[in-house]
Formats: C-alpha cells, structure tokens, sequence
C-alpha cells in the first residue's frame, strides 16, 4: 500500500510521455519530498531507467549527480526518521542545498521531468519558471495539488507535460 501513490504517478508519466513519443530511460529526475510518495516515485523511476538526481526535505535539498542512492535515502527517513541532509555523511560527492524562504531550492536544479511529492502548493509560479528556464519537459504531481494555478499554467503556455495529481 505505501508504495502504491509513488508507483502509480510513474505508471502514469511514463504512459503520459509515451504517448507523446518520449521515453522515460535516460531521463533526468528531481523530486520534492522524501516520504512514501517521493520514495516510491524515485524506486519506480529508478526500475525504469530514469536517473533521479535529487530529492529533499523541508530544511533542503540533496543533489546526486551519479543518482540517488534510494537504499540510503531509506535508512535515514523510514528508518532513522531523521533529515535529508544526512546523505552528505555517506556520499560526499553529492551537494546540499539549504531551503531559504518558501523556495523549494530542488526546482532550481536542471531535469527533464520534476516530481512534486510534498505538499500542496509547494511548486509555485517562480519554481515553474526555473523548471522551464532548465528545460524541464514534464512535471508529474504525486503530492495532492502540489502545482499552484499559477505554476500550472505557467507550464502549460511553455509546452510542459503536466500529469495532474487528480488524473
């Protein structure tokens, strides 16, 4: 069961992209979050050759440039219940990034497809420019609602892929 959320949103991306005749292998991935959505997502995402980069917390984001190690991120949040930001002590080529404000700083990191998995209204107008600026191609909602209306249309006008959380 708490795998179902995160598997479905990747079921559904990759039939999304499918459908306009993009693959999903070999596609660079970022994500917000790291409870079971985002867990789940970044695991179907991996079993499908997608390389996620990044993921993160409230307090910030960790970027992985050789993918996310997900056996990792597992032991620190389903496991030790503590912060993303632990991933540093056993992978020191990755990078952190400290959250400053309400900006999300994982959607200032380049991707072909970014997966809010947090929370409502945490992809705003200001992140759906910085995804556009690096040449996103798709935004898939596992959070519920996590795109403002703003954001949404955003992307829709510069041609992104939006798979909506109520699908």
């Amino acid at each position: 069961r708490k795998e179902a959320t995160g598997y479905g949103l990747m079921f559904f991306m990759r039939e999304m992209l499918g459908a306009h005749d993009i693959c999903l292998k070999d596609k660079t991935v970022t994500i917000s979050g790291s409870g079971n959505v985002a867990i789940y997502a970044c695991e179907k995402a991996q079993a499908m050759g997608a390389k996620v980069v990044a993921m993160s917390d409230s307090n910030g984001a960790i970027y992985d440039e050789n993918g996310i190690d997900l056996d990792c991120v597992k032991e620190i949040k389903e496991v030790n219940r503590g912060r993303i930001k632990e991933y540093l002590d056993s992978h020191k080529n990755a990078k952190y990034i400290e959250k400053s404000g309400t900006e999300n700083p994982v959607w200032t990191i380049k991707t072909d497809i970014a997966l809010p998995c947090a929370t409502q209204n945490e992809l705003v107008l200001e992140d759906a420019k910085n995804l556009v600026a690096n040449g996103v191609i798709a935004v898939g909602e596992g959070a519920n609602m996590p795109c403002s209306e703003e954001a949404t249309l955003y992307l829709q006008e510069h041609k992104v892929l939006v798979a909506p959380a109520k699908a």
